[in-house]
């Protein structure tokens, strides 16, 4: 996992009052970092041991809100292109 905590994301989502969605949160923090990986196919964990690039951790915050707020939300518009600085083409 990136080295967010479940804390960032809970206040990026504006969740901290309650802990009832904490399973769905952790769920959705994992598809968004899996989505964010495979996207820019790059191994992040392995690449960025002690913390991945700051953009790619405010595209995964960013999935997790919007699916939190809509749960079939399609990616957020900037999602991408935040994320092509590190895509890997080749």
């Amino acid at each position: 996992m990136s080295q967010l905590a479940l804390a960032d994301i809970k206040r990026y989502c504006q969740a901290l009052d309650f802990s009832a969605d904490d399973d769905l949160l952790t769920d959705l923090w994992a598809v968004a970092e899996d989505f964010v990986q495979t996207y820019i196919r790059r191994d992040l964990d392995t690449e960025f041991p002690g913390a991945w690039p700051e953009p790619c951790c405010q595209a995964v915050k960013l999935l997790v809100a919007a699916w939190y707020r809509e749960r079939e939300a399609p990616v957020p518009e900037g999602v991408r292109d935040m994320l092509k600085p590190y895509r890997d083409l080749s």
